[in-house]
Parts: C-alpha cells; sequence; structure tokens
C-alpha cells in the first residue's frame, strides 16, 4: 500500500501522525507474529543443520558397520613394470608368486589396401565372423572405402569388429589400408574373413520360467515345460544330443543331468559333444547353433530328454532347425576377399601360474586384468615374467582404518559441539540456546553415546574386546570422543580382526553347544545373548523349541518355528490378531543335531553386532525418510512456519482494511470541519 498524507489543512491536526501511532498499536499482534515466525524459522535452521551433521556421521559410521568390508589390504608387486595389483576386503595377508607366460591380446586384420579413402570397394556382399558370431555387409556402386568403415561400424548386428582406415604406403601405392579390430581381447575373440556365409540353427521355442525368458542360469529342473522329479529313478536321466558336425562326422552323445544342471551346462555339453566345432549361445530365452567354419556345410543337431529308469522326470526341449544354410551365400566383393588380408595380431588368452599351479600348465584367461586367480586381487598384467616370478605382497591397511576411526571421531564430535552450542544458556546466564528445552535434541545426544558407554551386544569374554574403550574409543569429561591411537595401534596388533569384529560385526554369532549352533541372524534380529531349549523324541523328530533373553526366565520363553526336514529352528514374529510385532529373536536361525534321539538340549547363542553397527542403526532411525524423528521435527517446525506465514498473512490484510478505515474516517472529519469553518466564516460577515 503506498503511503498516505493526510496534512490537517482544514483542521491543523497532524491527521497522519495520529493514524501511524494508532497502526502502531494495532501492530503488536503482527510483530508477536512475526517474532514467533522468526524463532521457529530459526529452530528450523538449526533443525537442518543437526539433520546434515548427523548424516555427515551416518556416513562416517557406514563406513565401519560391516567387519566383512573392513579389512583392507596395500598390494605391492617387485617388479611394477610387469603386473600391478590391488586388494579389496576378500583378500588375505600374504605373498604369492606369479609367472605370466603371455599376455591377452585382441584379433587384428590388415587389408592390402587401396589407392584412396574415397576409392569406391564396388557393389557386393562381404562376410565377417566375430565369436562365432556373423556379420554381412552389403555394398553399393558408391559405396567408397570410407563409407565401408561406417557400414561395419555402425551395423546393428556387429558383434564387436572395429573398423578403422591405416595409412602406410609400401610402395604399391595402395597407402589406405581397412583395418578391422577386435573389441575384446582372448582367445575366443577371433575375427574370419569368410568366403561365404556360415550354418545356422535356432530353436522353434522359448525355454520359460515362470511363464518368462528363462536365464542361462536357471534349472532344467525349474523350467516350465519340466515336470516330475529330477534324478527320481534308479539310473540318470539324461539329454541325448545327435547330429551332424561340419564335415559329416555323426554325433551321438548323452551326458547325465541332476537337479541343479543349468540351460549354459547344456550349452557347454552341446560344444563338448561336437567336438568344439560349433558354438552354442543363448539369448532371450532361445538356444542358437554357430558352426564356426563357413561354407557349405552337413551340420544337424537335436536335442532329446531321456529320463532314467523309474524316473518321473519330463523336460521338453525345443526343436532346432536351420535357419541360415552354410554356403547358400557368397562374399562377392573381390577386393575384400580372404586373399587380400594379413593377420597382424592374434587374439590369445593371458597365460599365468601363480604359486606354482598348475605345475607344468597355464591359468587362461580372456583378459590382461585378473581378479579370480587369487582372493581379493585384481591383478593387471604388463608383460610377461620371462623366468623370473614377480612377487605380489599383501599386507594390512591399518592407516586406513584409523582414518575411518578418526572420521566417525570427528563427525560425532561435531554433532555433540552443535547441540552443546544449540542447548547451552549463555556465560551470563540471561540467554539460552534454541534447543535449551529440547527434549528431542537431547535425547539425540543420550542415544548416540550410548554404543560407547556400554558393552557390545552379543560379545564376552571369549572375545578379545567388548568395549569401546578396549581399542581406544573414550567419552572424554566434556563430552567429546576421543581416540587413544596408542591404544588402537595396540589393539590392531594384538587382535586385528577382533577389532573388527567389535566395530563392526554384522549379526554374526556363535554358541556354547556343539549340539545346537548359530546359522544365521536377519537384520531384524535384536543383537545380544539368547537361550534355547530343544526337545527331541526318540525318531529324531524336533517337537518343542523355545528361545528367551538374557536377564528373562524359561518361564518368559517363547516358542520358536521347527523345520525337520533341515533340522533348523527360526525365531518367530508374534502374532496379536490382526497386528504383528518382531520379537528379539526374529529370524535368529540354528540347527540342531537331531541324532541326540530322545535328549532336551539347552544353548546359550549370541548374537554381535559391532558399535558402529548399532550406532548406525540408532542414527538411520533418526533419519529414516518416513517416520524418523529428525524428518518428523523437521515438518512439525515447516508445518509451525507455514501457519505464523498463514497469520501474518490474515494479520496484514487485517491491518491494511483497519488503516483504510482510519484514514476514510479522518479524511470524513477534515470536509466536516471545513464544511463548520466556512459556515462560521459566513456568519461572521452578515
Amino acid at each position: 500500500m503506498g503511503e498516505i498524507q493526510l496534512p490537517g489543512l482544514a483542521t491543523g491536526i497532524d491527521t497522519s501522525s495520529i493514524i501511524a501511532q494508532l497502526m502502531e498499536v494495532n501492530r503488536r499482534r503482527l510483530y508477536m507474529y512475526q517474532e514467533n515466525l522468526q524463532k521457529t524459522q530459526e529452530k528450523k535452521d538449526a533443525m537442518d543443520e543437526l539433520e546434515s551433521k548427523l548424516s555427515s556421521f551416518h556416513s562416517a559410521i557406514k563406513a565401519l558397520s560391516n567387519a566383512s568390508q573392513l579389512k583392507s589390504y596395500n598390494a605391492a608387486t617387485s617388479d611394477s613394470d610387469v603386473i600391478t595389483a590391488t586388494a579389496n576386503s576378500n583378500a588375505f595377508e600374504g605373498n604369492h608368486s606369479v609367472e605370466i607366460n603371455q599376455l591377452a591380446t585382441s584379433e587384428r586384420w590388415v587389408h592390402s589396401g587401396f589407392s584412396n579413402s574415397t576409392t569406391y570397394v564396388g557393389a557386393g556382399t562381404i562376410f565377417f565372423s566375430y565369436n562365432n558370431q556373423e556379420l554381412r555387409i552389403q555394398t553399393t556402386a558408391e559405396t567408397t572405402l570410407d563409407d565401408l568403415v561406417g557400414l561395419i561400424n555402425n551395423d546393428q548386428d556387429n558383434p564387436g569388429i572395429n573398423a578403422s582406415l591405416l595409412k602406410y604406403d609400401d610402395g604399391s601405392g595402395n597407402a589406405f589400408h581397412l583395418v578391422l579390430s577386435g573389441k575384446d581381447s582372448g582367445g575366443d575373440y577371433q575375427i574370419t574373413v569368410n568366403t561365404s556365409n556360415t550354418e545356422l540353427w535356432t530353436a522353434d521355442s522359448t525355454l520359460l520360467y515362470g511363464g518368462e525368458s528363462a536365464a542361462v542360469t536357471t534349472k532344467l529342473a525349474d523350467l516350465d515345460s519340466f515336470s516330475g522329479t529330477m534324478e527320481s529313478g534308479s539310473t540318470a536321466d539324461r539329454i541325448h544330443i545327435t547330429g551332424d558336425q561340419h564335415d559329416g562326422t555323426p554325433v551321438d552323445v548323452y551326458f547325465d543331468v541332476t537337479a541343479y544342471t543349468t540351460i549354459e551346462d547344456m550349452l557347454r555339453e552341446i560344444e563338448d559333444a561336437f567336438g568344439d566345432t560349433v558354438k552354442a549361445t543363448y539369448k532371450d530365452g532361445e538356444i542358437t547353433i554357430t558352426d564356426t567354419i563357413s561354407g557349405t556345410s552337413s551340420m544337424t543337431v537335436a536335442l532329446s530328454f531321456v529320463p532314467g529308469t523309474g524316473s518321473s522326470a519330463s523336460l521338453t526341449l525345443p526343436t532346432l532347425s536351420q535357419v541360415t544354410a552354410g554356403g547358400s551365400e557368397s562374399s562377392t566383393l573381390t577386393s575384400l576377399l580372404p586373399a587380400e588380408w594379413i593377420e597382424s595380431q592374434d587374439a590369445q588368452d593371458s597365460l599365468l601360474r601363480v604359486d606354482g599351479y598348475p605345475a607344468g600348465d597355464w591359468i587362461s584367461r580372456s583378459s590382461n586384468t585378473i581378479d579370480d586367480v587369487i582372493s581379493g586381487v585384481t591383478l593387471n598384467l604388463h608383460d610377461t615374467t620371462d623366468g623370473t616370478p614377480v612377487e605380489v605382497n599383501l599386507t594390512r591397511d591399518t592407516e586406513t582404518l584409523k582414518e575411518q576411526v578418526q572420521e566417525m571421531v570427528t563427525q560425532y564430535n561435531t554433532v555433540v559441539m552443535y547441540i552443546q552450542e544449540k542447548t547451552a544458556f549463555s556465560a551470563d546466564g540471561k540467554t539460552r540456546g534454541i534447543f535449551a528445552t529440547n527434549y528431542f535434541v537431547s535425547t539425540i545426544w543420550n542415544q548416540i553415546k550410548l554404543p560407547f558407554n556400554s558393552a557390545v551386544a552379543g560379545f564376552d569374554s571369549d572375545d578379545s574386546f567388548l568395549h569401546p574403550e578396549d581399542i581406544g574409543l573414550d567419552i572424554g569429561a566434556d563430552g567429546m570422543l576421543e581416540l587413544d591411537e596408542t591404544a588402537f595401534d595396540e589393539a590392531i596388533v594384538d587382535d586385528y580382526l577382533g577389532v573388527l569384529s567389535l566395530m563392526g560385526a554384522l549379526k554374526t554369532g556363535d554358541s556354547d553347544s556343539t549340539e545346537i549352533k548359530f546359522y544365521s541372524a536377519a537384520t531384524s534380529t535384536v543383537a545380544g545373548s539368547y537361550h534355547v531349549k530343544v526337545e527331541i523324541d526318540g525318531a529324531g523328530t524336533i517337537i518343542s523349541a523355545k528361545i528367551w533373553s538374557e536377564g528373562q526366565t524359561e518361564a518368559d520363553a517363547r516358542d520358536a518355528t521347527i523345520d525337520n526336514d533341515n533340522d533348523t529352528i527360526t525365531g518367530s514374529i508374534a502374532l496379536t490378531g490382526n497386528n504383528k510385532y518382531l520379537y528379539d529373536e526374529n529370524n535368529l536361525q540354528f540347527t540342531v543335531d537331531t541324532t541326540n534321539v530322545g535328549q532336551t538340549l539347552t544353548s546359550t547363542i549370541d548374537v554381535k553386532q559391532g558399535f558402529a553397527g548399532a550406532l548406525y542403526d540408532i542414527v538411520e532411525t533418526m533419519l529414516n525418510s518416513v517416520n524418523g524423528s529428525v524428518p518428523v521435527s523437521q515438518d512439525a517446525l515447516q508445518d509451525s512456519i507455514d501457519n505464523h506465514n498463514n497469520r501474518i498473512e490474515r494479520e496484514e490484510t487485517r491491518l491494511e482494511k483497519i488503516e483504510e478505515r482510519l484514514v476514510a474516517q479522518y479524511a470524513r472529519l477534515e470536509r466536516n470541519l471545513s464544511l463548520i469553518n466556512q459556515q462560521l466564516a459566513g456568519l461572521q460577515n452578515l
């Protein structure tokens, strides 16, 4: 609203000042609303900042909450020009000796050349194969050498061939050479230039699992086309592979199948049966059989399932049919036929030996980056060893672990200092922090320091460490978390795995009994000690299983779920009408030795969770976006801010109307007084 001027010309009264003073009185409620808004906004900003600091703390403790991922190793080699290495948490300390016989390479073919990159290659067809997958390229009379590169690289069916041009004049005048390179290294990734097309057979139906295309790792017994029970007869269930190889050699092979045989297993058996003269592949539920030799072929292939004697198993396998006859179409681009090419590099696997194994032979891999020959270690091969093995040395990376612990300490103290700042009174005692009376914020502090002030759940006297202070973590008189690095280093030396377990044991467990053994626990299982009592009848059947928590008595025991087929017992949920809640032992699972017929067995089972994991769960609950206490508080404060803004908006509207009314009233007063003055002046002139 623009400024209103009522100078009081008629009366000499400063009506603008009067209205301003009256409006100032009326604005007291607005000022109160604005002050409340400011305080609430400050609380919201402070809560947002607390949420940010808790999130950083959350990330820091997450890095320590899983003992299996806490192990860290440094990998060094005696000759980094030959081998470099990295290690992850699955590695183990120690030394390994590595010999490299050859490096993996990719295939490379070079054409004899054309006079120019714009030379026309001619109209026709050319066939290439890569990893036994064929690529057919069709050219026209207008196709240049440059165009041909694009046709190969951009073909949607290109199985992995990269085309490029190499300029080199050997004196023949044909300085532009077409180069074909395999995108993958390894002996399987050969490139061939074919004089004609290759024989191809595909299945006429799809292998399904649950109505969808089955994955290659699907068990045959799980396929929709299977019925009965695999291995239910007195002799083995089998698959019969029949047909002919490329040269007409007959194929007639049976192989045994079990309940665990997969589609992938069947593909490998097909290749073995044909003496590796075919390539068996699988995609989108469909089997494809490709001849490894181009040209006219006598190849045929058929599959059938043969149940064993007395077996109830039945499996319908797809019929394989010829979709491309080998040699039915020839390469017609004479300038690109096989005689015009030179293989400049053969695709081959890397060959290596680790710690002398295998003696007299080599481990082959298709890559020079190898992560499956030494547990948790990735080897990067750069050269051959030429008879001198390279040593790979793995040592504990305790410095990284200490840095992670120190980061947790830093983030913890950041949260605590912020809470102290926002809850403390000023030095003169006249003002207090914005969260001084906030019970929820003080609860956060109490919750996050609890794991550092108590023994870690599930640990007992058999463990090297029971309390965070045992590895140098302690909360000082000022509330700050401190790391005694000397004590931490000594604990690492004393029991490295024990330190990792104290921090990040992830619901691991053990039992004090050889008859009842811990098997597993879930995230819903509460860490701690549990008493177990199991009764077994004379037939070796578990007839009763009860569990009660540490600090309870057998009178508090709860029934557990019994699985006599697998001799296992699982902690149950609790049901109340249509609702359910979780017992502490929910999804705690243990095995029972049922050979103890007619006996009652007892045991104490400890479920361990490291203090970092427990702390992570606490903060995770606080920050949960659905019902976490921090987001709930943020939402409540935001709702309050919105309500304050609504009140302020309504109050401002009310004040505008009051001001308009006052202006109108004083304007009328001015007019009335002006008329009276005029009348008085008229009377005086009579």
